[in-house]
């Protein structure tokens, strides 16, 4: 479960992507699981009589209340913070994607359980995440406590993760999958791609070492099945990593799109790889 947080100065533009088709029509049935207050926060989505404007001045009022009184708003109030799960974890329904909003809002200081809070609503248009959009203005219009909030959200994903049985991130050495993210979700539905590039090199690499006894029989197979290799090298010339790729995947510059395999799969990185391979021979030089 990964959380994303930035922030932005003003509701509207964020609810409106939220609510609306997406860049490609791929939001599906965007609606609220979860707010501040679910009688006071209109949902666009489910309710035919109420609008994102609506939705956005009530999310703002705190705001707007104390911009009367000081002149100005307060800077970098919207608060935002997408959760994505991993996508071998089963769907999570409303209510328990409502949980995990009450849990990250509570946890980063937006909305502590015991104290005031922030304004804030959860809305999911998709399977795999919900988005968190919040104002950061108490009702006496200070500003919260939320200092290292992507940290504390980060901590808060891993407690429901060893909770509820879901695949664990960012864990240290125990860490051994990393997660495709929103702008690689979008560019493998843009090529048609069944799966972000990020899953597709990860799961070549699984297979490949089903079937490998050394390093070199680890590498073949990659190859074999068209993910392109990259090593990465000491000053002397000794390989010390390597990098995938997907065919096809390539940056701005028509480059192919590298992977450090570490990042894929942490347990797959080349002096772990070796020791897992009990691959006692030299990797030569490039």
């Amino acid at each position: 479960m990964i959380p994303e947080v930035s922030t932005g100065n003003s509701p509207r533009p964020l609810l409106a992507y939220l609510y609306g088709p997406g860049r490609r029509e791929e939001h599906e049935d965007p609606h609220l699981v979860a707010a501040w207050d679910r009688a006071g926060a209109p949902d666009p989505g489910r309710d035919p009589g109420a609008t994102v404007a609506r939705l956005a001045a009530r999310l703002d009022q705190h705001a707007q209340l104390r911009a009367a009184e000081l002149g100005a708003l307060p800077p970098s109030r919207v608060w935002h913070c997408s959760v994505r799960t991993a996508p071998e974890d089963p769907l999570l329904t409303d209510g328990q994607w409502a949980r995990v909003a009450r849990r990250i809002v509570a946890a980063t200081g937006l909305a502590p359980t015991e104290e005031p809070g922030c304004r804030w609503v959860a809305v999911r248009h998709a399977v795999h995440h919900i988005h968190i959009a919040g104002i950061s203005v108490l009702p006496d219009g200070s500003r919260p406590a939320m200092h290292r909030d992507l940290t504390r959200a980060q901590a808060e994903c891993r407690a429901i993760e060893a909770e509820w049985g879901l695949r664990p991130v960012g864990q240290g050495e125990r860490v051994t999958t990393s997660y495709p993210t929103t702008a690689e979700i979008i560019k493998a539905e843009q090529q048609g791609w069944d799966q972000p590039s990020r899953v597709w090199l990860q799961q070549r690499m699984r297979q490949a070492l089903a079937g490998a006894g050394n390093v070199t029989e680890y590498v073949a197979a990659l190859e074999a099945d068209g993910v392109l290799v990259r090593w990465r090298t000491d000053e002397a010339g000794a390989r010390v990593g390597y990098s995938l790729a997907r065919p096809g995947d390539t940056g701005t510059s028509g480059m192919p799109v590298y992977f450090a395999a570490g990042r894929l799969d942490s347990a797959l990185a080349l002096p772990r790889l070796i020791a897992l391979l009990a691959d006692s021979t030299s990797l030569g030089r490039s």
